[in-house]
């Protein structure tokens, strides 16, 4: 029901929008009619998700496309507790037309030494594979990726060998991720500086 709610709230602020441009046209003595493009269910949910983020000091959000492209923007972390404390960490979102009935496609852009980042910057959190369900929002990603850098988990990784380090010695890793952010290398794989 309020999603319904939210799609009429959208459908009548555009059916204004569009009279309001058809007037300004007719006024300037051109033809009345706008072309909109009709926005599918997955820009709808994004728009509402979007309207609805509740972001910390730490996390920002950017349309690299231009407001327009609701589907792909990029969300920034910049921890301020952890092991990754004074980075800033770049994370690209791709969202479906078909959206919340699937996952976004999240990406790291940001190079870093993590358990469950790879070195590709595929993200391993449980709600962007099998537990996602469409009640979840980019809200709740979001709060997902921050608990990554606040508790990098070493039982489910994509880089396995961060996840053994972190797991047999903590103290080296803790010095691996210092190293990694202030760039350097780390078991031949070179990271850019992110602080």
């Amino acid at each position: 029901m309020i999603l319904l709610i939210v799609q009429m709230d959208t459908y009548w602020s555009l059916e204004i929008s569009v009279k309001q441009k058809q007037k300004e046209a007719a006024a300037d003595g051109v033809s009345g009619t706008v072309s909109t493009k009709k926005q599918s269910p997955g820009e709808l949910r994004v728009q509402k998700d979007i309207s609805e983020l509740n972001l910390s000091k730490t996390t920002s959000i950017s349309f690299p496309n231009g407001k327009d492209d609701l589907l792909n923007f990029e969300i920034t972390i910049r921890p301020d507790e952890g092991y990754y404390m004074g980075g800033t960490f770049v994370f690209s979102f791709n969202i479906s037309p078909i959206y919340p009935h699937e996952a976004p496609k999240v990406k790291c852009k940001t190079k870093v030494y993590h358990p469950n980042i790879d070195l590709e910057g595929k993200v391993c959190l449980n709600i962007l594979r099998e537990d996602w369900k469409p009640v979840l929002s980019i809200n709740s990603i979001i709060y997902g990726l921050q608990y990554l850098f606040l508790d990098p988990n070493p039982d489910d990784p994509l880089n396995q060998e961060a996840a053994d380090v972190l797991k047999d010695h903590p103290k080296q890793f803790e010095a691996s991720v210092k190293r990694s952010m202030a760039g350097g290398y780390i078991n031949a794989h070179y990271f850019p500086r992110c602080i």
